[in-house]
């Protein structure tokens, strides 16, 4: 009796530690890539949920909102004009707020983001400099003024080859990033969103 206790004490510690050096371990993921990746100047932390021209974890560009829901990934809204909406992450989908989505004609079209929370896969986030996004993404970045703040600009990044016919798009007001997108072309580039 006491040597099945022993191994059980035994197991539930190995476990522990497990789960400890785990939780340790957890934000050491390093973003690589991009122009300056792996060797070039070091980048942030990937957030769990990074975003991408292609979508944002199980929320792909392109899969139906049918799909989204029956994932439970995304909430139906009743209300939703068919042409172009945004829906919001279901509860319990691990999603932050702060996250929306754009469905157009009943497929997701793209994803905006405007929390620290989420990065992209390059570790670029709310907040981060001009400079930065600039560091990150290099000649693969498109700058022009903002539509609405002075001095602001959008930076857009197209998608390679894998992803060609979508970008990421980062509004800044002149020196930081104030939200980003990422997704499929032209609604990525859709200033007023559905408007």
């Amino acid at each position: 009796m006491n040597r099945q206790r022993s191994i059980a004490a035994s197991f539930a510690v190995t476990m522990l530690l497990i789960a400890l050096v785990s939780a340790c371990n957890k934000g050491e993921e390093k973003a690589v890539k991009g122009p300056n990746a792996p060797s070039g100047t070091g980048h942030d932390t990937v957030s769990d949920l990074a975003l991408s021209e292609d979508g944002l974890g199980q929320i792909q560009i392109g899969m139906t909102l049918t799909e989204a829901v029956n994932m439970g990934l995304l909430n139906e809204n009743p209300n939703m004009n068919p042409r172009c909406d945004f829906v919001f992450p279901a509860v319990g989908a691990g999603i932050p707020d702060g996250v929306s989505v754009m469905v157009v004609k009943g497929k997701i079209a793209r994803i905006d983001v405007d929390t620290g929370s989420v990065t992209t896969e390059d570790g670029v986030k709310v907040g981060d400099t001009e400079d930065r996004v600039k560091s990150v993404y290099g000649d693969e970045l498109k700058v022009e003024p903002h539509k609405y703040i002075e001095g602001g600009h959008y930076l857009t990044v197209m998608g390679d080859s894998a992803s060609a016919g979508k970008a990421l798009v980062f509004e800044t007001d002149g020196k930081r990033v104030t939200m980003f997108r990422g997704g499929r072309l032209p609604e990525v580039k859709w200033v007023e969103g559905c408007g």
